[in-house]
């Protein structure tokens, strides 16, 4: 070894020695690791979903799955599938277990509002994903929907109030109309059409998430208003039932589509198609990552009483169309596991 390297690694040693680092690699520890490492193991965390056949509910699984593996905390689902009964019973059973975190998508803002509060009172510290109720509990993480109603409806006011549009006629298809994300979404909806009395809002029904409900009220709008311009609505996976609507009747280049989603590929199969035109993508993924952090946070402060501290956090909104529809914007499930 020459002098000058054993001079440097001397002088290293010495510094090392001076800045109190230990001298061995065997007694080196990240800052706070050994301790978040124990707060996570064992712990539990119980998802009630609406139903785990929805894109958004894969892809908030498959993060959450690959931290609990990573982290050694148990994670399980208990699916409803839709079923608002179900979901009480599910809800219910899971707060009986107490778990240490208990993660909900509300079906509406009333339906679990008791059970919410009943679990809290339990000790339970509980998370609401991008559907709430009117029970706030210790954290929500998911849109600000009352801005995606307006960013949805600004887009149309653009679109329908520009010169040599066919008309300022609209159309909202509603999702499940007691659901948060309606009532929110609505409110944007109002604000937009309260600033832009040239929108005309010719059809409010529910389709209730459903694209064949979307397709049928879609055909039957056209043909009581054939110069629409312009269709919002709540969940991209039930707007592609409005987009075939708009196709069959060969309205593509007049009816402008947009709608949000949880940016799975499929959405962006339907801009390709012309299916719909544009989609804000509020990006499951990384909701589930912030939710993540969330979890991470109450099983490192176990003292915390639940419900003693109140959060939320909105997540990022990202606008899809042809130009952009690839890539990030675009996830499938096997990516993310």
């Amino acid at each position: 070894m020459s002098v000058l390297k054993k001079t440097a690694l001397a002088g290293l040693a010495a510094a090392a020695l001076f800045m109190g680092i230990p001298a061995k690699a065997a007694e080196i520890e990240q800052v706070g690791r050994a301790a978040y490492l124990e707060a996570m193991a064992g712990k539990k965390v119980i998802f009630v979903p609406l139903s785990q056949g929805m894109d958004l509910n894969q892809a908030w699984t498959a993060v959450w799955q690959r931290h609990a593996a990573r982290y050694g905390f148990s994670f399980e689902v208990r699916d409803p599938n839709m079923d608002t009964a179900a979901g009480i019973r599910a809800l219910q059973g899971a707060v009986a277990e107490k778990p240490d975190v208990l993660i909900v998508q509300n079906p509406d803002v009333q339906t679990y509002a008791r059970a919410l509060k009943q679990a809290q009172d339990a000790g339970i510290k509980i998370l609401q994903i991008n559907m709430q109720s009117i029970t706030q509990t210790d954290s929500y993480v998911g849109n600000d929907w009352i801005e995606m109603g307006r960013l949805e409806a600004g887009e149309l006011a653009r679109t329908c109030l520009a010169p040599g549009a066919p008309s300022g006629k609209i159309v909202w298809l509603a999702g499940v109309q007691t659901g948060a994300a309606n009532i929110y979404m609505r409110e944007g909806l109002n604000q937009i059409l309260a600033e832009n009395p040239g929108l005309e809002l010719v059809s409010d029904q529910p389709a209730d998430y459903d694209s064949e409900k979307a397709r049928q009220i879609t055909e039957t709008v056209l043909q009581q208003h054939p110069d629409l311009c312009g269709i919002m609505g709540i969940w991209d996976n039930a707007e592609v039932g409005a987009g075939a609507a708009v196709l069959a009747a060969g309205k593509q280049d007049q009816v402008t589509i947009v709608t949000n989603g949880a940016g799975a590929h499929t959405a962006c199969e339907s801009i390709e198609k012309g299916l719909l035109d544009v989609v804000y993508n509020f990006n499951a993924p990384i909701q589930a990552e912030i939710a993540a952090q969330q979890i991470s946070e109450f099983l490192q402060n176990p003292d915390r009483v639940a419900g003693s501290e109140k959060t939320v956090f909105f997540g990022p909104i990202t606008r899809v169309d042809k130009s952009n529809a690839s890539g990030r914007n675009c996830w499938t499930i096997d990516q993310l596991k």
